[in-house]
């Protein structure tokens, strides 16, 4: 199982929200490429970045940012926040970014997630399903989505979808532990899972393996320092 450290872009700074609150961002860094290359340093594979700004607004923001990472460190690297148009990933794609995770698009426009799917190929395009006390939020997790999780998931699965990036938003940055049950009710639609939310110790990772995820995104706990990114990535791995 992948573990990607997150690296959230606010105004183009990395920072960390507690429960999607955008009054309540902690800044970790003005240097955001620094950030990125500091996790590859310590192993990691995979980065998890989401443009706040453009969640928030509904267009990509921190693009300068996102190339500069994309240029500078070797790994792979999942984009979201603000990717709602075909031109929008089309671009990230084209710049080198692995896969492109869509939000609101995924809830809202899942024509748009199967043209994507038909021209870049589905381990490129994931879908982010964020839940707020059981419901689906969007924009930028504040606005309570109108069609319920079920459908969305109907249509995500009709159109090919494979990758899902889900989080519990309630346990977004709180540290205690990760739904598991969310997760397992996506691998039991036969979805390969990104789980955050939650995360704040080596034995969250391996619960979070053991349901079969495919990856675990991990914040807080790595920025504060209560949990460490070689004994996380350890803890991924299959015993």
């Amino acid at each position: 199982m992948l573990i990607y450290p997150a690296i959230d872009l606010l105004d183009g700074r990395c920072v960390r929200l507690r429960q999607g609150r955008f009054d309540e961002a902690i800044v970790h860094s003005d240097d955001p490429l620094s950030v990125a290359r500091g996790w590859v340093d310590q192993g990691a594979e995979a980065l998890h970045l989401v443009d706040l700004d453009g969640a928030r607004l509904g267009k990509v923001k921190n693009l300068e940012w996102i190339y500069r990472i994309r240029e500078r460190v070797q790994a792979r690297i999942q984009v979201g926040g603000g990717v709602r148009t075909f031109s929008v990933a089309n671009r990230l794609l084209a710049e080198g970014i692995d896969r492109i995770v869509l939000g609101t698009a995924a809830v809202e426009e899942p024509r748009l997630i199967y043209k994507l799917l038909e021209h870049f190929g589905p381990d490129q395009v994931g879908a982010a399903l964020d839940l707020r006390d059981e419901r689906l939020v969007i924009q930028g997790r504040v606005t309570e989505a109108t069609p319920h999780l079920e459908d969305v998931l109907t249509n995500l699965t009709t159109i090919g979808l494979r990758w899902i990036v889900c989080t519990d938003v309630m346990r977004d940055g709180t540290l205690i532990g990760p739904n598991l049950d969310f997760a397992r009710r996506m691998i039991s639609e036969s979805f390969l899972v990104i789980l955050g939310g939650g995360v704040a110790t080596a034995d969250d990772v391996v619960t979070i393996r053991r349901t079969g995820a495919a990856g675990c995104i991990v914040g807080t706990a790595l920025y504060g320092g209560m949990l460490l990114l070689p004994e996380a990535i350890e803890a991924g791995r299959a015993i």
